[in-house]
């Protein structure tokens, strides 16, 4: 099924298909998920793709798949993504398995909201390579947008076995978490992600609301003296403080 949905792109570049309507990016260090989109600066030479390219795509060299993928990688750091995705579709019916701009096209299908489209694509990927956290990260981005929660976690927790030093992969989970209503699991991952940024004000307002959810009153006790630390001036945070000495 994946490999035959990689041939259909490859039939859209050669021009017998209509035109279908985009580098590693990762969940981005917020609750709310979204991608981290790093650049660098490409020279700007013929950045418009023919209409309909004169050679086949089984012809195309790897000088001309590189210039591609440079133009196509450019084009999705700034958000010109229906640009990014006819190049991208040029450098993958060439190379099928140049991992980065099946990526790079899987997050353009998560952007138009084609969750479907865009597990093929991750599933691809990861048939071709187990080794990069951020495919998991963007394989789990589209579990979850299809509600798809316990696959998605599984998904992100593949991602933080390679590498748990990204405190945004614990934050995914325990935001998974708190929206099945399971508060010390999602206090768990919140504490992890505070450990790898102890200074993030979200994080210590989240852990400190789920502290206190579920009546983790030392937990509770090191976030609010935590928040007084970056922000000597929160009045609820002091109040909060207070009522718990008092009791």
């Amino acid at each position: 099924m994946i490999d035959i949905f990689i041939a259909f792109l490859a039939l859209i570049i050669a021009g017998l298909i209509f035109r279908t309507n985009a580098r590693k990016h990762e969940i981005n260090e917020k609750t709310k998920f979204g991608f981290l989109v790093p650049h660098k600066k490409l020279e700007q030479e013929n950045l418009e793709p023919e209409a309909a390219p004169t050679v086949n795509a089984a012809d195309l060299d790897y000088t001309e798949i590189n210039r591609a993928w440079r133009i196509a990688d450019m084009h999705f750091a700034r958000g010109n993504f229906a640009q990014a995705e006819k190049w991208l579709i040029k450098v993958i019916a060439s190379n099928a398995t140049h991992t980065e701009a099946l990526n790079c096209l899987g997050v353009i299908y998560i952007h138009q909201n084609n969750p479907r489209r865009a597990e093929l694509i991750f599933k691809k990927i990861l048939s071709i390579t187990q080794k990069e956290p951020v495919y998991y990260v963007n394989f789990g981005r589209c579990l979850y947008n299809q509600g798809r929660a316990s696959e998605a976690i599984e998904a992100y927790e593949n991602a933080i076995k390679l590498d748990s030093m990204r405190p945004a992969r614990f934050v995914s989970v325990g935001q998974i978490y708190y929206e099945q209503k399971n508060f010390q699991k999602a206090l768990d991952y919140f504490v992890r992600a505070l450990e790898l940024d102890p200074n993030n004000f979200e994080y210590l307002s989240i852990t400190a609301q789920l502290a206190e959810t579920v009546g983790d009153t030392e937990r509770l006790h090191k976030s609010l003296k935590k928040t007084l630390e970056i922000d000597p001036y929160n009045e609820q945070a002091k109040a909060k403080l207070a009522t718990i000495q008092k009791d």
